[in-house]
């Protein structure tokens, strides 16, 4: 099976042809989204790494898994879907579609998974903070994480469901707007919005809800670690919202095209899809942003002179490495 226009127009119900601008315009920002993710994910990625003894916690822990997710996006899923904007369609084939939507696939559910258990750590560490993860805890959770993505992205390779070109034939994706019975693609796509997307979105939501009630009955108790605990709180939840936003939607679409019959054009759905694969750029933004002390890492490891005074630094770092350590334990 070959993927040319006559596929294209198919799936998306219309014989038009793309404007050259569409697809001039669509390369631009997936170059951009992939050179600026990919420079911002690795510079987070390396910052923690290198300086492991002050920023190695449960909660960078599950964000190195989530940026380790988010630079495969950038270095390999984007210059994939950028070479087939350039060239006005889907140049690599048809199985090369296939394992390109699975692979992404694959990123998009770790991502949302790991900005689950993102939030369950913050829940646990300021609603139940004797029970708060370990380090040790984090890397479980982090692999069980892809083993959630996996359990959602394989089914089509094997018969259920199934994946095929979107957004104007730039990229591949999961078939939102089929109905076959054979693939009994409806089920796998209701499979997929409750295990995808309903159940994370409510296990976030709940963890907030929670964690908002709590630090407001502690907020006169709070001193500097629990401060720095809510800043980091409120980072995490800053994360989720950005992902969310940049998700909402595609996801809005898949649904209106699944369950409402609604067939947008190519150009209008190549929008929704841009969208949520900018959302790789945001994460290194709010984590650079909103953690001092990644800042103060950055400058460390390239040796960056400040004249401010450093015994906050110190103290903030001890009290780091204190709370470290009991994670741990």
């Amino acid at each position: 099976m070959s993927l040319n226009r006559s596929t294209v127009d198919n799936v998306y119900g219309m014989e038009d042809q793309v404007s050259p601008v569409v697809y001039v315009s669509t390369a631009t920002a997936l170059g951009f989204i992939g050179f600026f993710g990919f420079t911002m994910n690795l510079l987070v990625a390396v910052v923690i790494i290198k300086d492991a003894e002050t920023l190695w916690t449960p909660v960078n822990v599950i964000l190195v898994n989530l940026i380790v997710g988010d630079f495969l996006v950038a270095a390999f899923g984007n210059p994939v879907a950028m070479v087939s904007a350039i060239t006005g369609g889907w140049y690599w084939g048809y199985k090369m579609c296939l394992w390109y939507a699975w692979f992404m696939s694959t990123l998009g559910f770790a991502s949302i998974g790991n900005l689950t258990v993102m939030a369950v750590e913050r829940w646990l560490l300021v609603v139940r903070p004797m029970k708060a993860l370990s380090i040790r805890h984090a890397k479980i959770l982090g692999f069980f994480v892809w083993i959630y993505a996996l359990c959602l992205s394989l089914p089509p390779l094997f018969g259920w469901g199934s994946y095929s070109p979107e957004a104007g034939n730039v990229s591949c994706s999961v078939s939102w707007e089929v109905h076959d019975p054979v693939t009994k693609s409806e089920s796998y796509i209701g499979f997929l919005f409750i295990l995808g997307l309903l159940v994370p979105v409510l296990v976030i939501s709940g963890s907030y809800a929670a964690i908002i009630l709590t630090l407001r009955r502690a907020r006169k108790r709070a001193g500097a670690s629990g401060r720095r605990e809510a800043k980091i709180t409120k980072m995490v939840a800053l994360m989720i919202t950005a992902f969310l936003l940049a998700w909402s939607p595609y996801a809005a679409l898949a649904i209106a095209a699944q369950y409402f019959d609604v067939k947008p054009s190519a150009s209008v759905a190549v929008l929704p899809a841009l969208l949520a694969k900018s959302s790789i750029c945001y994460n290194p933004i709010i984590y650079a942003g909103l953690n001092s002390q990644f800042s103060r890492s950055l400058k460390k490891i390239f040796n960056i002179r400040t004249t401010r005074n450093t015994t906050p630094d110190s103290q903030n770092t001890a009290l780091t490495m204190v709370n470290r350590q009991e994670q741990r334990n």
